[in-house]
C-alpha cells in the first residue's frame, strides 16, 4: 500500500509557526482535499511533502519511503508528482517538449543525448506525452509553442508534466485556480479520471468549495497551522469549528 502518513509535523520560519503538530493519512486511490484561508499552511504542507521545506518536527512517510530523508529529485523517483498555483511552463518549447520534462527522472543522460540524434528514441518519447495528451482532451495542441496559448492549455500542459513521470501520488495546488465555471466542470472531472481511470492518489489544494465537496472522498480543514477539522466532505462542512471559523459565531444563533 502506498498511503501517505503525515504525522506531528511542526514547521516554523523564523519564529512564525506555519504547520504546528500537523497529522492526517491519504489512502491509496484517494481523492483528499486541502482547505483553508490564505496563510493556513496548506502550500506549506506541500512544500514539505516535496522536499522543498524542511519541518523541524514530524515524519512524512509514502509507502515505506521517509520523504524526510529525500532530495526533492528523488521524492519524484518516490511516485510523487506536483503541479504549482502559478503555471510553470517554458514559453519557447512546444506543448510536447514542456510535458515530456516531467519525465527527466526516467530519462537517463545517454537516451537525452539519443532523443537529439535518433528519430527513433525521440519517437519512443513522445508516445508516452501524446498518451497524457489525448486523456486530457488536448492532443492537437503537442507541436504548438507554449508561448501565446490560452491559460486553460497552459493549466492542462502543467496536469500533462506532472502525470507523463507515471506518479503514485500526484499533488494538485489550485489546479482551478483562474478558471472560468466550465473549465473549473473540466478539471474536476479530470481530477476524477486521474483517479479512476489512471489509479493514481490525488492531494488537492483547493478554494472552489464546490469543486472540492463534488470530488473529495476527504478533506482536511488547516486554519492558522493546525487541522481544524477532517473527515468526509458532507461532516466536514457541517462541522462546528469549521462554521464558526468561516462564517463568524452568529453562525450559532
Amino acid at each position: 500500500m502506498a498511503d501517505l502518513c503525515i504525522n506531528n509535523i511542526r514547521m516554523q520560519f523564523s519564529g512564525v509557526v506555519a504547520l504546528d503538530d500537523v497529522s492526517l493519512s491519504v489512502k491509496e486511490s484517494e481523492i483528499f482535499s486541502l482547505i483553508g484561508s490564505n496563510g493556513s499552511g496548506k502550500s506549506t504542507l506541500f512544500n514539505c511533502i516535496n522536499g522543498f521545506n524542511r519541518p523541524q518536527k514530524g515524519s512524512i512517510l509514502f509507502g515505506n519511503d521517509d520523504l524526510l530523508k529525500k532530495k526533492p529529485h528523488e521524492i519524484i523517483r518516490c511516485g510523487i508528482s506536483r503541479t504549482f498555483q502559478n503555471v510553470q511552463n517554458i514559453p519557447f518549447m512546444t506543448v510536447l517538449d514542456n510535458i515530456l520534462l516531467g519525465a527527466h527522472h526516467r530519462i537517463d543522460p545517454e537516451s537525452t543525448v539519443k532523443r537529439w540524434l535518433s528519430q527513433k528514441q525521440r519517437a519512443a518519447e513522445e508516445v508516452m506525452g501524446l498518451e497524457i495528451l489525448d486523456f486530457l482532451g488536448i492532443v492537437n495542441y503537442e507541436q504548438k509553442y507554449m508561448a501565446g496559448q490560452p491559460y486553460g492549455i497552459q493549466k492542462l500542459t502543467e496536469i500533462a508534466r506532472a502525470l507523463v513521470g507515471k506518479p503514485k501520488l500526484i499533488l494538485m495546488d489550485e489546479p482551478a485556480a483562474g478558471m472560468n465555471d466550465q473549465e473549473t466542470y473540466e478539471i474536476a472531472k479530470i481530477i476524477s479520471e486521474i483517479r479512476d481511470e489512471l489509479g493514481i492518489t490525488v492531494l488537492v489544494v483547493e478554494h472552489d468549495m464546490s469543486l472540492v465537496m463534488s470530488i473529495s472522498d476527504r478533506v482536511c480543514v488547516l486554519d492558522s497551522g493546525e487541522v481544524l477539522a477532517l473527515g468526509k466532505p458532507e461532516q466536514v462542512k457541517t462541522h462546528p469549528d469549521v462554521i464558526r471559523a468561516f462564517l463568524g459565531d452568529s453562525a450559532d444563533a
